[in-house]
């Protein structure tokens, strides 16, 4: 094999290397959320808010909850509750650490 045909031969398989690499590299967050029977899983209980403890990864965060929160500030993540519309859960991390976590209460936009 001459010296072209070995860069050729080499530039596949590095093609075919990077290309298994990528395919394996696929976002968890995702994955973690289409694992969910129900839509609904992505958002947080109150069973698992218990479960957070200062410390805690976002992604180990998100393994608890079953979906990515909302960033709604700069390292602030906010997810609705599972079944009431009028309680969120917020979380704040410094450096991909769980550093304080508080219940929202919301107030309903009803025009009735």
């Amino acid at each position: 094999m001459n010296k072209k045909g070995f860069f050729i031969y080499l530039s596949i398989c590095l093609v075919f290397f990077l290309m298994m690499m990528v395919s394996a590299c696929t976002d968890e967050i995702l994955e973690i959320e289409e694992g969910n029977t129900y839509s609904w899983q992505k958002y947080m209980n109150e069973e698992e808010y218990n479960k957070l403890k200062e410390g805690m990864s976002y992604l180990e965060v998100v393994r608890i909850t079953g979906g990515a929160g909302e960033e709604i500030d700069s390292g602030v993540y906010e997810w609705n509750d599972e079944f009431l519309l009028t309680k969120a859960y917020r979380l704040q991390f410094n450096e991909d650490a769980l550093v304080q976590k508080e219940i929202v209460e919301r107030k309903g936009h009803s025009s009735r």
